[in-house]
């Protein structure tokens, strides 16, 4: 029975890779020309809604979430035009066929977040800062009403991402934070994960 389901897993896994290299296939074609027109957007979700491996498992997920909020209203602007074009060319920028494979984690996975409240808030950082040492993007955090918390749980508001580690996030423990995160994400918590240029902004604001 255990190698039954282990089987299972196995040919699911090689499904979401098949799935997934096929979707940076064809996001690759779509910006091709470095323009996205209504019967590509069209053609992209109507693919996504019938391959669930794809659309289910990240990166798959961001980019179906993307779509349907850029059709929900029939009209798709210039800047959701704009907005799914760079979707796309995150996706496809970097190792294309090991997208599924690799814990790896790029712009997609963070939250466009125009403001941020630090005080009652409960914030988890990872990575390397540019603002400053761990401990003291720490210490401002507390020292503005917010509270820090060493891991990922269902409970943080905010996971910081620092400037200075977007090259290794598919290396070490905050790779791990970021996955944790995103996990949660799917699960219906409200986790933002943002970079630290939005959180150093709302540190100035906060005073």
């Amino acid at each position: 029975m255990d190698n039954y389901f282990a089987r299972r897993a196995i040919g699911y896994r090689n499904e979401c890779m098949r799935a997934c290299a096929e979707l940076a296939g064809i996001a690759e074609g779509l910006i091709a020309d470095t323009q996205l027109n209504d019967a590509e957007i069209g053609f992209l979700h109507r693919w996504l809604e019938k391959n669930d491996a794809a659309s289910c498992d990240w990166p798959g997920d961001v980019v179906h979430a993307r779509v349907r909020e850029v059709l929900a209203d029939g009209v798709v602007t210039e800047d959701e035009r704009a907005y799914l074009l760079k979707t796309l060319k995150l996706l496809v920028g970097g190792h294309l066929e090991r997208l599924a494979e690799l814990p790896k984690v790029n712009e997609l996975a963070l939250d466009n977040v125009e403001q941020m409240t630090i005080a009652g808030s409960l914030f988890c950082l990872t990575g390397d800062f540019v603002f400053a040492p761990r401990s003291r993007c720490e210490a401002e955090i507390t020292g503005r009403g917010g509270r820090v918390h060493p891991s990922v749980t269902k409970k943080i508001n905010y996971l910081v991402v620092g400037g200075l580690g977007s090259d290794e996030w598919k290396h070490g423990s905050y790779g791990t934070k970021i996955l944790k995160a995103i996990d949660y994400k799917r699960q219906g918590c409200p986790i933002f994960l943002v970079h630290e240029d939005v959180w150093a902004r709302a540190l100035g604001a906060a005073g």
